[in-house]
């Protein structure tokens, strides 16, 4: 059975880490995601720009709900190894990250992802990998 935005939504209700960060799930379809996050002063490095850590959140998480949505319930993916580039800065509003699997293994799964502002500039790009735990 497919893993839709329904089922990524109820599941990231209970998730405390998404939770803290006002995580929100625009879509999920097949192997591809899109999430949204807030941004507010408490975000913003000392510059008045987003801290790049917060990229890096956007970034892995929703790699992770792209994987849900390729593999379905049965997968609890746990980040390998994750790569961001950070393209441009930014500041208050809302910022969505979208991403796709790129290689769907029996074991790990690799994904790009990207993180947009509400305007469509692009703000970085990353890759991550994923062990795919599938319950047996």
């Amino acid at each position: 059975m497919a893993w839709t935005t329904d089922n990524e939504k109820m599941w990231n209700l209970t998730n405390p880490f998404r939770q803290h960060w006002e995580i929100g799930i625009e879509w999920v379809k097949d192997e591809r995601a899109e999430i949204s996050m807030p941004i507010n002063e408490n975000l913003l490095q000392a510059y008045g720009m987003v801290h790049g850590g917060i990229y890096c959140v956007l970034i892995d998480s929703v790699l992770g709900t792209a994987v849900r949505g390729g593999y379905g319930f049965d997968t609890k993916p746990v980040t390998t190894d994750l790569n961001v580039t950070f393209l441009r800065s930014t500041g208050i509003g809302t910022l969505y990250a979208t991403a796709e699997v790129i290689k769907a293994g029996r074991k790990i799964a690799v994904g790009r992802g990207e993180v947009r502002d509400a305007e469509g500039r692009m703000l970085a790009v990353g890759r991550g990998s994923f062990l795919v735990s599938i319950s047996e």
